[in-house]
């Protein structure tokens, strides 16, 4: 009889392992912390960022104890990265700019190719740089990194925010290099601002450095602006009606 109840227990403790391979999220509870990384996003998007900010940073707490409890949770690590990148973001949001630069940076420690995580982590670095006065080398470090997402082949917007896609990116490039005075069209080095406002509306085809009657917004043949740097502005800033803003 005892052998019996034994066999049984072995046979019962197989099942319980089986189950958890066939969902090893739930052998570290890694499931749960998958929901509530999705309800922090589901908060972000209706732009309740201090909430998702909360959600976040309760998740990320149990996460590490689950990860202290078990240093092998390989399973628990993978979704770490995505709650940094929801810290980031949610600080991004809540205009704290080096906090989220930090927490992206620990993300990419984990997913290294995360769209969202790069396109966050250039944002910063750009919110930095532009703080007067502007420091080129920081905002040299948000055009860097967005050379390296359009080479990387990684996807091309966030899977849990789908409005943060490639043209944020197009956007903060042409800003970045606004920003740097950079305001030509490389085509060769894929460098400058209206560069990167011809990927996103070619339709400013028509705009000349050398002529001021280009200086306008809708191809009107007067010169609008006193400046060819003012024309490239008024049209960046068109162009982010659009465009998730950075």
């Amino acid at each position: 009889m005892k052998r019996i109840i034994k066999i049984t227990g072995i046979i019962s403790m197989i099942f319980v392992l089986s189950c958890e391979a066939n969902d090893p999220l739930s052998f570290y509870g890694g499931g749960e912390l998958v929901e509530r990384i999705e309800e922090g996003w589901s908060v972000f998007r209706n732009g309740h960022f201090d909430s998702a900010l909360a959600i976040f940073d309760s998740t990320l707490i149990d996460a590490e104890t689950i990860m202290l409890e078990d240093p092998n949770a390989n399973l628990i690590r993978s979704t770490l990265g995505d709650i940094h990148t929801g810290i980031g973001w949610c600080n991004l949001r809540l205009l704290h700019a080096e906090t989220a630069r930090e927490h992206f940076i620990i993300s990419q420690g984990y997913e290294l190719y995360s769209f969202g995580t790069s396109v966050g982590l250039m944002t910063a670095y750009y919110e930095l740089g532009t703080v007067f006065p502007i420091n080129s080398t920081v905002v040299d470090s948000a055009i860097q990194i967005g050379h390296w997402i359009f080479s990387s082949g990684m996807p091309e917007e966030f899977e849990y925010n789908q409005s943060i896609n490639v043209d944020d990116v197009r956007l903060l490039m042409a800003k970045s290099y606004f920003s740097n005075g950079d305001l030509s069209d490389n085509d060769t080095e894929k460098a400058g601002a209206l560069y990167w406002i011809l990927q996103l509306d070619p339709e400013y085809v028509y705009l000349d450095a050398a002529d001021p009657f280009t200086w306008n917004l809708y191809d009107n043949g007067e010169q609008d602006y006193d400046s060819f740097g003012e024309a490239i502005l008024m049209i960046i800033l068109e162009l982010e009606k659009d465009v998730f803003p950075a």
